[in-house]
């Protein structure tokens, strides 16, 4: 009697909690009716930008770019990658395809291949060419992106919409615009054009080849790289002259003004302008390309980089950092102002994140008393393999060592008694005598000294056919970098993991919350509010926080 009666009593609550499933997805289906699809999602990704650079330069922002989104949007304050390598390429490819590197196989910007025995470029394709410059002898292509994205998706449910991925880098351009786009442009610091490739087409489509054609790059570097604000609005950076930055090609002090002049392309990245660059092209593809005109939803994926070598050269605590966001902020004020004109803000889905952050410079950190230091992973090999080679005779027992990667000789060492877990072991013990290393792990020999915590970010960067034998993660402080100037990314700490995520436009109510977001969450929101499938790899969960109005 008593079974029978417990019985009732589940069946009846299975029933309860049916019915107000079923009244909750009727609602969630009513909800979807309201909101009908946006006409266009512009997805912004800022090239190493830091959480705290959203409010470090606060008070210097116009009211039309940051603060805009920000008061206007919905800020996702705790908005997290759960993996390293925090890179370029892999940061784009988990936002745009929902899940981390270890499934959709893009594990850094380069990688070892263990066929050729080098180091590969993760965009390189020997299958295509290059539109835009005969002169290029490599192709690029996305064909290593593994799972589809949220982008994919869209082309494969709506083959009218259109997907156009604009940046100045080609990972950046490619990774997000997918698989089957439109066009993925980028930037040819050699010929000062933008260019593509014939993975997505065969020639430049008119309103592009009228761009590079105008020359209107000269605009861009024929004036001094000068401070937009007074000197004393800048009182959160260092002095313009620090032992801590890089001057640009050309400069022997790395102060402003900086100097570029006509042809000078190459500097050009280095630059704000650069970013400005990138906001035009933009426009001139919503214009050209009637995004948002017609009677689907079409998707543009820009990426502004400038950001991110202007950090790498100068560091976050720069001048040259601190003016480059003013005017990024500029630049988005005008951009936000164009999609509001011409299509209507409430037709308009914009989400802007980074595809990282980055670290302090380890010298300025010592200036204030705090610990850390540069390495350079790529002079270690030598070293490493004498110290192996004193256990098991002379040898290459190591083919390469990464940043954070080691690479173990497998086919040498497939020839000798020994097996590959004594050799990981050895290379193991050599890495943690480096003075920048906190910790080795190892998920093919069974090697691990980190943490859980630690762990877990190396393991959701680990893809067997193009990771490393060993992993290795630096303290806390330490940056893998070819300078002692400037700054690097790529660890497992919050200042390279932290990252903005702003929503803003469409039916997008304004608030915030500091509930954690995983950056592979990006992807299948989208999805779900666009009502498509999510990417094919995908691992993230619609962020369910987001209140709609």
């Amino acid at each position: 009697m008593k079974y029978f009666s417990v019985r009732i009593i589940f069946h009846y609550a299975l029933g309860l909690f049916s019915v107000t499933a079923l009244q909750s997805a009727a609602q969630s289906s009513s909800d979807h009716e309201k909101f009908a699809r946006p006409k266009l999602v512009v997805g912004i990704v800022v090239d190493q930008m830091r959480y705290d650079l959203l409010w470090r330069f606060w008070d210097q922002y116009s009211g039309g770019g940051f603060k805009r989104l920000v008061k206007e949007g919905f800020l996702c304050e705790n908005a997290r990658f759960n993996y390293f390598l925090t890179v370029t390429a892999v940061g784009h490819s988990t936002i745009y395809a929902g899940t981390e590197p270890s499934i959709h196989g893009v594990v850094d910007n380069f990688f070892f291949d263990r066929t050729s025995q080098q180091a590969v470029y993760v965009m390189t394709d020997s299958t295509v060419k290059t539109v835009g410059n005969i002169n290029a002898t490599t192709g690029m292509s996305p064909f290593r992106l593994m799972s589809t994205t949220v982008t994919d998706e869209l082309k494969l449910v709506s083959t009218t919409s259109k997907v156009i991925g604009i940046a100045e880098k080609d990972r950046s351009a490619m990774l997000p615009a997918g698989h089957f786009a439109d066009g993925a442009y980028y930037f040819d610091a050699a010929t000062g054009n933008w260019i593509s490739s014939t993975w997505y087409m065969n020639q430049l489509p008119e309103w592009l080849q009228q761009f590079n054609q105008s020359k209107k790059i000269n605009e861009y570097v024929s004036t001094d790289w000068k401070l937009l604000l007074p000197r004393s609005a800048y009182s959160m950076c260092t002095n313009d002259t620090t032992p801590f930055e890089h001057p640009l090609k050309g400069e022997v002090l790395p102060v402003f003004p900086h100097k570029l002049g006509k042809d000078s392309y190459g500097n050009l990245p280095f630059t704000p302008f650069g970013n400005t660059m990138t906001k035009d092209v933009a426009v001139e593809a919503i214009k050209n390309e009637k995004l948002g005109k017609r009677n689907v939803t079409d998707f543009l994926c820009i990426s502004f980089s400038s950001t991110d070598l202007i950090g790498h050269w100068f560091g976050p605590n720069s001048l040259e950092v601190a003016d480059c966001y003013l005017r990024l902020d500029r630049d988005l004020e005008v951009f936000l102002k164009l999609l509001g004109e011409t299509l209507g803000k409430e037709n308009v889905l914009v989400f802007l994140t980074a595809d990282h952050g980055g670290a302090i410079n380890p010298g300025f950190g010592k200036s204030h008393k705090l610990s850390g230091g540069v390495m350079l992973s790529d002079s270690l090999l030598d070293e490493a393999n004498q110290y192996v080679s004193s256990f098991f005779g002379k040898g290459n027992w190591i083919s390469s060592i990464m940043p954070q990667q080691v690479y173990l000789n497998k086919p040498a060492i497939g020839l000798t008694k020994f097996s590959y877990e004594e050799v990981a072991k050895k290379a193991a013990d050599f890495m943690m005598l480096q003075p920048g290393i906190l910790c080795i792990t190892s998920p093919a020999y069974n090697l691990n000294t980190c943490s859980p915590t630690v762990q877990s970010g190396i393991l959701n960067g680990y893809y067997p056919e193009r990771s490393g034998d060993l992993f290795y993660s630096m303290k806390p402080g330490w940056i893998d970098w070819i300078f002692e100037e400037g700054t690097s990314h790529g660890t497992v700490f919050a200042y390279d993991q932290h990252v903005p995520l702003i929503w803003y436009g469409w039916h997008i109510q304004p608030g915030a919350s500091a509930e954690k977001a995983d950056m592979a969450d990006v992807a299948p929101t989208i999805s779900n509010w666009l009502r498509i499938a999510f990417p094919s790899g995908c691992t993230g969960n619609p962020l369910s926080f987001i209140p709609l109005k």
